[in-house]
C-alpha cells in the first residue's frame, strides 16, 4: 500500500511539471501582448469629408481595417500565426493605414482649397495603397502554419 501511494505521488508530481518546448517563452512568459498592443495602435485618422463617395470610401476603409485587426487578433490569441509572421502583418497593415491616412488628408485638403495639386497627390497615394494592400494580402496568406 505504501508503495502504491509513493508511485501515485511520483506520477502526479511528474504530470504537474510543465514540459519545456519551443513555444514556452512565447506562450508562458511574453504571450501576445506586445503584438496585440502594436496592432491596436494602428488607427485611421478621423476625417470628415463632404463628398459622399469619399465619405463612403473612408467608412469602408475603417470597416476593412477593423475587420483585419479583429481577425489578426483572433489568430494571435489562438496562436495560429508564428511570431515572425505577426510582425509581417503588423508592418503591412501599418503601411496600408499610413498610406490611406495620407490619401484622406490630401483629399480633405483638396475639398478645402480646390487645388488640383492636392487632388493629384491624393490620387498618387491611392495608387500606392494598391501595393500596400498586395503586401498585406501576402502577409495574411503566409501567416498560416
Amino acid at each position: 500500500m505504501k508503495y502504491f501511494f509513493s508511485l501515485l505521488l511520483l506520477i502526479t508530481t511528474v504530470l504537474s511539471i510543465p514540459f519545456a518546448y519551443a513555444d514556452f517563452f512565447e506562450e508562458q512568459i511574453v504571450g501576445v501582448d506586445p503584438e496585440t498592443a502594436l496592432l491596436q495602435e494602428i488607427e485611421l485618422n478621423a476625417v470628415s469629408l463632404r463628398d459622399s463617395n469619399e465619405a463612403r470610401r473612408y467608412n469602408n476603409t475603417v470597416y476593412f481595417i477593423s475587420s483585419i485587426k479583429d481577425e489578426a487578433l483572433n489568430r494571435f490569441d489562438n496562436r495560429t500565426i508564428p511570431l515572425y509572421r505577426r510582425y509581417d502583418i503588423i508592418t503591412s497593415l501599418d503601411s496600408f493605414v499610413y498610406t490611406m491616412n495620407q490619401y484622406f488628408l490630401y483629399q480633405k485638403k483638396y475639398e478645402q482649397t480646390r487645388k488640383t495639386l492636392y487632388k493629384e497627390t491624393a490620387r498618387y497615394y491611392l495608387e500606392d495603397v494598391k501595393w500596400d494592400y498586395a503586401r498585406l494580402k501576402i502577409s495574411l496568406r503566409n501567416s498560416v502554419y
